[in-house]
Formats: structure tokens, sequence, C-alpha cells
């Protein structure tokens, strides 16, 4: 997943935890809203946000 810019664009544009969540176990990755929300700042190389909270 880490060098597939699709999966990374859509999971940018997510609007929640739960969308990215659904979003990631739709590719196969078994991740919880919150274990997301934890790393919702680090997500992304370019340092912005990955949600708004």
């Amino acid at each position: 997943m880490r060098e597939d810019p699709r999966f990374a664009e859509a999971l940018h544009h997510t609007a929640t935890t739960m969308e990215a969540a659904q979003l990631c176990r739709a590719a196969g990755l078994m991740v919880t809203p919150e274990q997301i929300w934890r790393q919702r700042g680090t997500l992304f190389a370019d340092g912005l946000p990955t949600w708004r909270g």
C-alpha cells in the first residue's frame, strides 16, 4: 500500500476515520478508526493533518 498512489490519494480524500478504516478494509488492511485517528498527523509526508480534529 505504501507505494500505491491511487490508494494514497483515496485515503487522503476521506473525510472521517470511519471512511478511512473502510477504505483500508477494502484493501485488505485491518485497522480501526481509533488506530487511524492516533496516526492522523503522521500518515502523509506533506505534513498536512489527515483529518480535521
